[in-house]
């Protein structure tokens, strides 16, 4: 079993050093964060400053992006099917060359947000349209990492910790500090939250590794349909084409991309931090996969192979940490909500910028700067709220996933045809979108 074997009683409680190292955390980015609220004085302070260095730039694009649900779907996944299951964060692979050409772009098009954009393109109409479907998106997202980590907590504390109200301390958090520093407060706790989630993401890696054999030992307890890169009876090689396909026209339509690629002090800035970011993300990836691969091995060895893939994370977290140093399991459950704070954060001021510049702004204009970022500070915590509900009314986090990679990609035709195509009109625009959704409501009816 190797020398990293933990016993099976639950830890019923952390040690005092693990509360420590989560308060610490909690205390450190909240101060960082309300900080920054000094800086914001107008709607392009919270929304767009384009004034963040390369380093800053890479633990943004690496932050926003990267959320404990995908850990957790990851290795739910890669337990379930196996090494396969590596291309439910992977399907932005095949697409992440094209960040390069992509993040210039964006920042050319000198719009607040990218709804900006499809108005330039299309007409006002089109721009409301991507608006709404953004704030739908994002009530998605922030519901489906807010259940990744519900899991992860319960999971890796034996339910000692209760998961909601974790949930909640944490929403509080990212809530305070980004309604009152936007953009500012995101890109400078997420290089704090980025770093942990860079640990959490290798930490428990070599001890689960060192429990099963390591490498060796994994190949021979795993089935060899379970050591595929392709799956043919669920994650084929059509799956993997198609989801790269969907990850690559459904990016520019993220509404947090425009920052992402634009939030820097030139073009340059944001195509180093967006395509590094990125490349970081597909790293960690792969930890992600082989802790799910070498559960499997390690909960059937000890006849648990019926265990809730979605807590497989948070459950090789419990039995391992606290036995290699107190504080362990601290440190990681602080990586798993800075994860989720780092893109909740980003993606909480991108809504706001939607809502304020265009759906609020157009319908009551004239009005001072001091109002309209009051209304995005208040507009971000009910789309955040949204998420919270959205949360736990969710099936799972893999189900949750596959819902957001659904609502991305019906705004990206219209983005890439209006951009290739120059008969493309508002009309068109609509058609694609509305013709999107009902193939996906017809595909559901099957």
């Amino acid at each position: 079993m190797g020398d990293w074997q933990p016993g099976y009683r639950a830890m019923l409680e952390l040690h005092p050093i693990d509360v420590a190292a989560l308060a610490g955390y909690f205390i450190l980015v909240t101060i960082l964060g309300l900080w920054t609220a000094r800086h914001v004085k107008n709607m392009g302070d919270f929304v767009m400053p384009r004034k963040f260095g390369k380093t800053l730039m890479i633990f943004y694009g690496f932050g926003a992006g990267t959320h404990s649900d995908q850990a957790v779907s990851v290795a739910s996944k890669s337990y379930s099917v196996g090494v396969s299951g590596i291309w439910y964060q992977w399907l932005w692979l095949f697409p992440t060359p094209f960040y390069w050409l992509i993040a210039p772009m964006m920042r050319r098009f000198r719009a607040m947000t990218t709804a900006d954009v499809f108005e330039l393109r299309y007409n006002r109409s089109v721009a409301v349209l991507f608006a709404v479907v953004g704030l739908l998106q994002y009530t998605v997202n922030i519901g489906v990492m807010l259940k990744g980590s519900a899991h992860v907590i319960e999971a890796a504390t034996s339910a000692s910790i209760n998961a909601n109200l974790a949930i909640g301390i944490m929403t509080v958090l990212f809530v305070a500090y980004g309604m009152a520093g936007g953009l500012h407060a995101a890109v400078l706790t997420d290089f704090i939250q980025g770093v942990l989630t860079i640990v959490f993401s290798f930490l428990l890696l070599p001890f689960i590794l060192q429990a099963v054999g390591g490498m060796e030992g994994l190949r021979e307890q795993l089935p060899a349909e379970k050591l595929s890169l392709v799956a043919p009876a669920e994650i084929g090689a059509f799956y993997v084409a198609v989801i790269a396909i969907n990850g690559l026209i459904g990016i520019v339509a993220q509404p947090h991309t425009m920052s992402t690629c634009a939030a820097g002090r030139n073009e340059l800035d944001g195509q180093v931090g967006w395509m590094c970011g990125n490349l970081t993300k597909r790293v960690c990836t792969i930890a992600w996969m082989l802790i799910g691969v070498a559960s499997f091995a390690y909960f059937t060895r000890l006849g648990m192979g019926d265990i809730n893939p979605d807590n497989v994370f948070g459950e090789v977290a419990r039995r391992f940490l606290p036995q290699i140093l107190p504080g362990l399991l601290g440190l990681f459950l602080a990586g798993i909500l800075a994860s989720v704070m780092s893109s909740c954060d980003a993606f909480m001021v991108a809504t706001a910028g939607l809502f304020a510049e265009n759906l609020y702004k157009p319908l009551v204009p004239g009005r001072s700067e001091r109002h309209y970022l009051w209304v995005a500070r208040i507009s971000s915590l009910v789309v955040v709220a949204s998420g919270v509900v959205f949360a736990y009314r969710l099936e799972g986090v893999v189900a949750g996933l596959e819902i957001f990679w659904k609502i991305g990609p019906m705004l990206g035709i219209a983005f890439w045809m209006g951009l290739f195509w120059r008969r493309m009109n508002a009309a068109g625009a609509w058609a694609s979108t509305l013709v999107a959704f009902l193939a996906w409501w017809f595909c559901t009816q099957a």
